[in-house]
């Protein structure tokens, strides 16, 4: 990742849930992958450590992305879907068990799961995990079609997340995951990769490293974007040159898509609070309503009140999930189960 990405959590702009409560987590977790079933073992007790999850998702025709932080050890156990999935530690690390096999994930070396497969795996604690689910491959052995090529694999989640702080809105998401499907496709079909171009990175200019800084931490004020560029050592028509040049986005549509980002976080962590959306939206400069809706909308495929929407569900999903106790109190286990009987570890 960029040195000096704005990005604070893994697919920032399609969080989902930020969360204290390991039920809903769980839930959301099961929601979001398609699981038929998981369950997770905490290491540590819960009760006064402060549990914290995060959850991030975007989905388009062909593929399901995931970004997930859990702060707590734990093994996740489970059975994955009808599609192969990718899975790689960003931070932490995760032993992975399928049958009689084991593979050690430390950050950035993805691992596969081929469809149906059974999978056991043990994350360290303060874990960042991005995750890929291919919707077509659906058959099997995967897993050695994208071991034979994994330097290639690793440049082309490389571009992806390197992208993803710099979305400009969720059409511009939608174009990036579908070029991610087509190019992990390639990668599978030997001799069919094409070139993969590399992405221009801001930290290489520092001037632009330190104007995109100044705008996070100015985000809550009035930016003064003129400001901005001489503390950065450059003339406003160069940073605005730059900004285009690296991601695509002028300084003033920049700050925009930050603001609503971190709209959109306060919503989230202020469920279900008595924080308007109005509220929210004034506190983060967006002074009419209906024009942050529909600026929202843009920028994330859904209006204010379907993200709130979801946050109900997840809500009201958390009670399906079972919870069992160690005896001795030193560790608890979690599942959730949509369709097959739950085995305990």
């Amino acid at each position: 990742m960029d040195l000096c990405s704005s990005q604070e959590f893994l697919l920032e702009h399609f969080l989902r849930l930020d969360t204290s409560d390991p039920e809903i987590w769980l839930s959301a977790l099961q929601e979001s992958t398609h699981l038929p079933i998981i369950s997770q073992k905490f290491l540590v007790p819960l009760v006064n450590t402060g549990f914290r999850a995060r959850l991030s998702f975007v989905s388009s025709h062909s593929l399901n992305a995931v970004g997930a932080y859990l702060n707590k050890s734990s093994i996740i156990s489970g059975v994955n879907g009808g599609a192969a999935a990718i899975i790689m530690p960003i931070a932490g690390r995760i032993d992975f068990e399928t049958g009689s096999s084991r593979y050690i994930c430390d950050p950035w070396k993805p691992f596969v799961l081929d469809p149906h497969e059974d999978f056991r795996a043990t994350l360290s604690g303060e874990t960042h995990v991005f995750a890929i689910q291919l919707n077509t491959l659906n058959g099997s052995g995967y897993r050695y079609s994208f071991e034979r090529s994994q330097a290639q694999l690793l440049d082309i989640l490389h571009l992806f997340l390197g992208a993803t702080p710099f979305f400009k809105n969720y059409q511009h998401a939608q174009k990036q995951l579908e070029n991610l499907n087509r190019l992990l496709h390639e990668l599978i079909e030997p001799g069919c990769l094409s070139s993969v171009k590399p992405r221009k990175k801001i930290s290489d200019d520092r001037r632009v490293c330190k104007a995109i800084a100044l705008m996070n931490e100015e985000l809550l004020h009035q930016v003064d974007i003129e400001s901005i560029a001489k503390r950065s050592g450059l003339s406003i028509r160069n940073l605005h040159y730059l900004m285009h040049d690296y991601i695509g986005q002028s300084p003033y549509q920049y700050v925009r898509g930050r603001r609503l980002i971190k709209a959109r976080e306060a919503i989230i962590q202020s469920y279900p609070e008595k924080t308007t959306i109005a509220q929210q939206a004034m506190k983060w400069g967006f002074l009419h309503t209906g024009r942050f809706s529909n600026y929202y909308y843009a920028a994330f495929g859904e209006y204010p009140k379907d993200t709130l929407s979801v946050l109900a569900r997840l809500e009201k999903n958390r009670h399906n999930v079972k919870v069992l106790r160690d005896p001795v109190g030193s560790a608890e286990s979690r599942w959730l189960v949509s369709n097959k009987e739950p085995v305990c570890n």
